[in-house]
């Protein structure tokens, strides 16, 4: 295959992902924006590499290699912006200063900036690899695979050229030649753009699976996990039991004076104080934990890990739940405004809470048994005078 073929292959492919990829973003998403820059530098560095003898030796040299430098931070950039994260920027983006600086200063010297921008390369695809291992570890689905792969094709190809222009002819590294080694370079950047591209559709669609899956588990107005999260964890919960022999235990909880404030003052201050109860209720928690919003005015708690003796377990579930009644009860303040935004009105409610707690320790008990245990628990504590802990005995 001719050096012409392939760099119209490489440009063609290049500039076809990122007109596909602008058309996309533009208005939509825009992080796609930062990948339409990558494809779009792949393909300006080809096309002015493929110049060189028809322009300037600083565009075609300095400038092309510049960009491919350019094109592999923004690979590391897009996909720390695909998780939102703000890392430092100089471990990725120094590499492409020196660069551009050592192909200005040897310009003239092949071997020299040849043998640079091999290391230059080679140390920003491993720094590649070792951040798409770093954001995509633990996440599930193929498309960190796909992105994986394709690191590690770009890694293992500039890491042998390195290895060829250093100990070898680097001649034979050029962008251009016949030899076996451009040509497989240039098939090899082919492969790896498909991949970047496939692999960024698939983890964009399963992000936004996963979304919509963390959306239906999620109680709109308290941002709370939801019947049907509860369910789900307490599927994993009654496995774990059995498999680690720990007790766990759910506390029922439903607010004592809430309908009276709904009464009173409308369903937006109501919202209000089971926002700031929500929020209480999470730091009574630890992270392992499980609070969920079943409906109206009434929680659920789900605590995992409370030992493996009964008397132990009871001991350390009776101290969240002391603690979520302790904090329940504190005095809320609730605010309502006028139609121009200006404040209203301060309310100062109290609300106190009932609590029951069954415990499991083992999956032969039912999801819907132990609900209705912690149910017939926390009635009691309502019959007893509310305010109260009730341990349903079984």
């Amino acid at each position: 295959m001719s050096d012409i073929a392939l760099f119209a292959a490489n440009i063609l492919v290049s500039f076809t992902l990122s007109l596909c990829v602008l058309i996309v973003a533009i208005g939509r998403d825009r992080q796609l924006l930062v990948w339409a820059l990558i494809f779009g530098l792949h393909a300006a560095s080809y096309g002015l590499i493929a110049l060189r003898g028809q322009v300037p030796d600083f565009i075609s040299i300095v400038i092309a290699n510049t960009f491919v430098s350019a094109m592999l931070a923004l690979y590391v950039e897009g996909i720390y912006r695909f998780e939102l994260v703000q890392p430092r920027r100089w471990p990725y983006w120094l590499p492409v200063l020196a660069t551009f600086v050592s192909y200005w200063v040897f310009i003239d010297d092949f071997d020299t900036r040849v043998a640079l921008g091999s290391v230059f390369y080679a140390c920003q695809t491993a720094y590649l690899l070792f951040v798409v291992i770093r954001v995509f570890k633990g996440r599930e689905g193929q498309g960190r695979w796909i992105m994986m792969g394709a690191a590690s094709i770009a890694t293992a190809m500039l890491v042998f050229r390195l290895l060829v222009s250093v100990f070898a002819d680097p001649t034979v590294v050029a962008g251009t030649g016949t030899s076996l080694i451009p040509l497989t370079t240039s098939l090899a950047a082919i492969a790896v753009l498909i991949m970047f591209a496939f692999g960024l559709i698939v983890v964009f669609k399963e992000r936004a699976e996963q979304e919509s899956l963390e959306l239906a588990l999620r109680d709109p107005l308290t941002n709370l996990g939801n019947r049907r999260m509860l369910e789900s964890t307490l599927k994993r919960a009654l496995r774990s039991s059995v498999r680690d022999k720990q007790i766990g235990a759910i506390l029922l909880i439903d607010l004592d004076e809430f309908k009276p404030l709904n009464d009173s003052y409308g369903h937006g201050i109501g919202d209000q104080l089971l926002v700031e109860v929500a929020y209480r209720l999470k730091e009574c928690v630890k992270g392992e934990d499980t609070v969920v919003r079943m409906g109206g005015d009434e929680f659920v708690v789900s605590l995992y890990n409370l030992g493996t003796e009964p008397r132990l377990a009871r001991d350390n579930a009776m101290l969240v739940a002391e603690r979520v009644l302790a904090e329940i009860s504190r005095p809320y303040q609730c605010l309502t405004f006028a139609f121009d935004g200006e404040l209203r009105q301060k309310i100062q409610h109290e609300c106190t809470c009932s609590i029951g707690i069954a415990f499991f320790v083992s999956n032969e008990v039912s999801q819907e048994k132990l609900l209705t245990n912690a149910d017939l628990a926390m009635y009691k504590a309502k019959e007893q005078g509310r305010n109260r802990i009730v341990v349903h005995q079984d």
